[in-house]
């Protein structure tokens, strides 16, 4: 075997293990990932695009004294099932038994935020933003 085809086949297997390990260290495998959300609106889980179970809680990270509502494909969602904490403009809703979803479908979901400022009366027409995820079975 000629000596440059070992350095060659070397070279070539080291690079694809650096490239892998840079790879797999500067990927952001989380739920949340790297969100292209509106100044609003900080963070939501499920994260757009991503895969959720049946059970898993929705949540709404809002700007700083911002407050609002969960829409979930087309249902607003009762206020009084909802964990709203305006010390962190956080808005949770967890499906359960005796609530309106007590799981999510399968399938792709829609939600939405309709939110407005904590120091406000809901306005009629609030500022919304909405994402899609998918439930697995």
């Amino acid at each position: 075997m000629h000596p440059w085809r070992v350095v060659i086949v070397v070279g070539g297997i080291a690079l694809v293990v650096s490239l892998a390990l840079f790879l797999g260290y500067n990927s952001d495998t989380t739920d949340q990932g790297r969100q292209e959300v509106s100044a609003d609106v900080r963070q939501v889980r499920p994260a757009p695009g991503s895969i959720a179970t049946p059970q898993t809680d929705v949540e709404v990270h809002l700007r700083s004294g911002l407050t609002g509502v969960l829409v979930l494909n087309g249902v607003r969602l009762p206020e009084d099932q909802l964990v709203i904490d305006n010390a962190t403009s956080t808005i949770t809703f967890r499906p359960a038994p005796g609530k309106e979803v007590s799981r999510l479908a399968a399938g792709r979901t829609d939600l939405a935020v309709l939110y407005w400022s904590q120091t406000e009366p809901e306005p009629a027409k609030p500022q919304s933003y909405g994402w899609r995820f998918q439930v697995g079975a």
